[in-house]
């Protein structure tokens, strides 16, 4: 029989997209030749290749052959068309990095490379990536070495990973020291354009009507010009714009293909700009666009996903630091004003004790202090007349130190309050000595001042300390909590990791709510809104919330914000919006008899079937649990089979 009536051979069977692909190429015009006429060590190891479910990449021959699996495909990106061609033409651009190790394996050494960084143009850009792989010679039926099996562990994601958690632990260490503003806005700009290997990158600010952003400085290669001062953003568009105003993160990886950017007037604008790809994080604070990073490329860029997570992660604790400083910058400021009220305070009143005859003598603003008619003072009034108009709680100890005084002849020095003639509290520091004549005293003249604006600045200074005293234990106490509980019910580092950033976020997302409430409390509504607001884009009319917007104190709102999170956390994974269809419910009442109480349900339909876990996970006992003992009240999850149902009823405190 003729060969061209010879069967397929059947080693391409069940090989996949690529099995096909080998069997249907025209391998006459290639080194190897026709299907035919192949021997069976390449037979063996396409099959080989082909069955495996890793990425492989073989070469075959001198002139290094291209054959791949499907697992591989991926890999290739825009090099579709890969299949057959040498391997020197298909990575020309990583020759000089991977040639050499497949040259040693036509020689019979074989290689392993673990995290080694190559870049490639399989997607029309200059691309950094990260490969751990081995190559290995195969041998054919002469025991020659006929070609080389390449197995290969894409990496990128996982070093660009490690980067970016080493990235942010030396940021926060360089910004942690510095003092104003806008050093560290040059400090983030310029280690991220550093990192990231890019042409400029920029930080400011929005105005409130969220339109117009300003730049003092930013950072450049110095491949382009810097573009400090105030931009209109509602000139690249409503839609970009529009993105920027709800939070959304802008990425572009080449404008001229981008749909959003590919208009005439939008390429003018970027081209004036000097940039092809960017990436803009807009921040979001108290409800509306505040700030911006941005980073330009000056030519098209594949940003990877670590990379835009890394902008949005240096976005927020730029915004972090430079409102540390202001806020010091602030309180700074407070205490010089308070430092030069005290120095620059002046007498306000004075007295004149006549010890002999037991009158004091002085003006109208010591008896203003006293609560003393200023008409009968500068005729003299008995020592009982001062000292009633000292505060009940105060009276004691300053009689005892004006009796030590007078006995002594020590410095009289006091700080106490009084009761002024307006019915006010004041506080007076009286400073005053005691004269003698004969070893007895006659008389003891001194001053007041009025240190009322002092002491209630340091009450409140006092209030604050503690205060933030109380929070940051409560705090540290609640993520030492988390941290641990995350950690044990994990299982793996990468979901304990996840797990943790998230619900550190929706701790974070409370706090801002109080901190804007200064921690007197925090509407439901709005904490409710934000413990949502990650899940509802592209969700919006799936996530339903309804209710009276109801008080809650700090400890409620903290509670509830972290039960909200992680029941979000169930239903993106597993319940109502892992799907298309599903649908969350959030409703909430107030029973005001017999006592006022909150009743609060999440409810989920049209999500996939729910079966009951076999096991309470971290998220469950700190709803069922801490939840109920933190509110004392009583927190409850039904898994019903049509969606999860949880109920939490306890007093409004």
């Amino acid at each position: 029989m003729h060969d061209r009536f010879k069967p397929q051979p059947d080693f391409l069977a069940d090989g996949g997209v690529m099995g096909e692909r080998i069997r249907h190429h025209d391998w006459s015009s290639t080194p190897v030749g026709p299907i035919e006429t192949w021997p069976d060590s390449l037979r063996t190891a396409v099959s080989m290749m082909l069955h495996s479910k890793f990425p492989i990449y073989m070469l075959w021959g001198q002139e290094l052959t291209s054959f791949y699996n499907d697992a591989y495909v991926p890999v290739l990106g825009s090099k579709s068309e890969a299949l057959g061609r040498s391997f020197r033409d298909v990575w020309a651009e990583a020759w000089a990095t991977v040639g050499p190790i497949a040259e040693k394996a036509l020689l019979g050494q074989a290689s392993y490379f673990e995290d080694l960084p190559i870049t490639l143009e399989r997607n029309g850009y200059p691309e950094q990536t990260w490969w751990t792989f081995s190559y290995s010679p195969i041998h054919d039926e002469s025991g020659e070495i006929g070609g080389i099996v390449c197995i290969v562990h894409e990496t990128t994601g996982k070093v660009q990973g490690e980067q970016r958690l080493d990235f942010l632990v030396r940021l926060s260490d360089r910004l942690r020291g510095l003092n104003e503003p806008i050093e560290v806005i040059t400090a983030a700009q310029e280690m991220l354009g550093e990192h990231l290997r890019t042409s400029r990158v920029g930080y400011g600010e929005v105005e409130e009507t969220a339109r117009y952003f300003t730049t003092e400085r930013n950072w450049t290669d110095g491949t382009v010009a810097h573009q400090t001062g105030t931009h209109d953003l509602a000139a690249f568009g409503p839609e970009i714009h529009g993105a920027l105003t709800r939070g959304e993160t802008l990425v572009v990886h080449d404008a001229a293909q981008d749909p959003r950017t590919n208009s005439p007037e939008h390429l003018a604008a970027f081209a004036a700009l000097e940039f092809c790809a960017v990436i803009t994080c807009s921040l979001i604070k108290r409800g509306r666009m505040v700030a911006a990073l941005y980073v330009h490329n000056r030519t098209p860029r594949l940003w990877s996903e670590s990379e835009v997570k890394l902008i949005e992660d240096v976005a927020e604790r730029t915004w972090d630091a430079v409102e540390r400083v202001r806020t010091e910058a602030a309180l700074r400021k407070s205490e010089e004003r308070l430092q030069l009220a005290i120095q620059a305070s002046s007498v306000v009143g004075t007295w004149d004790w006549d010890v002999p005859s037991n009158l004091i003598y002085a003006d109208e603003r010591f008896a203003r202090l006293f609560g003393i008619d200023p008409k009968v003072i500068a005729t003299g009034v008995p020592l009982n007349s001062f000292t009633t108009g000292i505060h009940p709680k105060d009276r004691e100890r300053i009689e005892e130190q004006i009796r030590k005084a007078l006995e002594t002849g020590e410095h009289y020095a006091a700080e106490y309050r009084t009761i002024g003639i307006d019915g006010q509290v004041h506080w007076v520091s009286a400073q005053g000595r005691c004269y003698y004549v004969a070893g007895q005293p006659v008389r003891f003249p001194g001053i007041v001042v009025d240190i009322t604006d002092q002491k209630r600045a340091e009450e409140h200074q006092q209030l604050l300390i503690h205060e933030l005293n109380h929070r940051v234990k409560n705090t540290l106490a609640t993520v030492q909590s988390i941290a641990s509980q995350t950690i044990r019910n994990a299982g793996t580092m990468e979901e304990a990791r996840s797990a943790m950033e998230a619900r550190l976020l929706a701790l974070s997302r409370a706090h801002d709510v109080l901190t804007r409430e200064n921690w007197e409390g925090a509407g439901l509504l709005e904490i409710v809104q934000e413990a949502m607001a990650p899940y509802r884009h592209e969700r919006e009319e799936r996530i339903r919330m309804e209710g009276p917007d109801v008080r809650l104190s700090p400890r409620m709102a903290l509670a509830i914000a972290m039960a909200l999170q992680e029941l979000a956390t169930n239903a993106v994974k597993y319940g109502a919006l892992s799907n298309e269809r599903g649908e969350v419910r959030i409703a909430w009442s107030v029973n005001d008899a017999p006592e006022k109480r909150l009743h609060l349900t999440w409810s989920e339909t049209s999500g996939p079937t729910v079966s009951i876990p076999q096991r309470r996970g971290f998220g469950t006992r700190l709803i069922e649990r801490s939840l109920a003992q933190d509110l004392h009240g009583k927190a409850t999850i039904d898994f019903a089979p049509t969606g999860i149902v949880c109920t939490v009823d306890a007093p409004i405190a």
